[in-house]
């Protein structure tokens, strides 16, 4: 993805016409983000999972995507009241609040529309990578999943060391349910990538080798720039 800006300089930039409207707000592991049709949030450090809201005969929600620094959440709410859509911390995390009248006003002038275009690029590239998962066949849902997640963590991951380890939040149950595949499915193909040196077991989280991954399956690095 092209870096229009850095989520910093972001967050610089809506301080210079706004001071005031901007507050930092740490959240615990495991909790809900409020929603309350007033406040939009953009994440300064940790992971944040999205939920999409299933019908009430549902045992729960399922799994959207992994939301990381720079994302904004609880955005669509500023033009509508949208609420189909949960947001929960997996670890830690620290963002910048604003209120959406705040963003509103910001949003009206021409001028700003380049704060605009940074807020749906980076939505449009969660919506665009679980797309590509409807795409694959099945024994290359699981990759398509964990290329996913790596992108998400890192854009630019193609400068970093090849392997790439993602923190332990990210655990079986919760790739499994991004991926939508079966359980039985998920593990069988779970099994085939340990064998294939695509994944690594470590202290620290799983890692990833995604030069195999490349080598190995190339359809799952999308040519295009998003």
């Amino acid at each position: 993805m092209d870096k229009l800006f850095t989520p910093d300089e972001f967050i610089d930039a809506v301080r210079d016409t706004l001071p005031y409207a901007v507050n930092e707000i740490k959240f615990s592991a495991n909790t809900e983000i409020p929603f309350d049709h007033a406040t939009s949030y953009i994440i300064k450090s940790g992971t944040i999972a999205s939920y999409i809201s299933r019908d009430i005969e549902s045992k729960s929600n399922q799994l959207y995507s992994f939301f990381s620094k720079g994302d904004f959440i609880l955005f669509g709410q500023v033009f509508d009241n949208f609420s189909g859509m949960s947001f929960e911390t997996i670890a830690p995390a620290s963002v910048y609040s604003i209120k959406q009248k705040d963003l509103q006003y910001l949003l009206h002038f021409p001028e700003k529309s380049p704060f605009l275009y940074y807020i749906m690029k980076r939505f449009g590239v969660h919506y665009y990578l679980k797309s590509l998962l409807s795409m694959r066949t099945k024994e290359n849902v699981l990759i398509q999943a964990i290329f996913n997640i790596c992108f998400l963590r890192h854009p630019d991951f193609k400068q970093l060391d090849r392997i790439l380890t993602l923190p332990k939040e990210y655990t079986s149950s919760r790739i499994k349910e991004y991926s939508t595949l079966s359980q039985a499915g998920f593990y069988k193909h779970l099994k085939q990538a340990y064998n294939q040196k695509l994944l690594l077991k470590s202290a620290d989280g799983l890692q990833v080798d995604l030069e195999k991954m490349e080598e190995l399956y190339p359809s799952t690095f999308p040519n295009k720039d998003f």
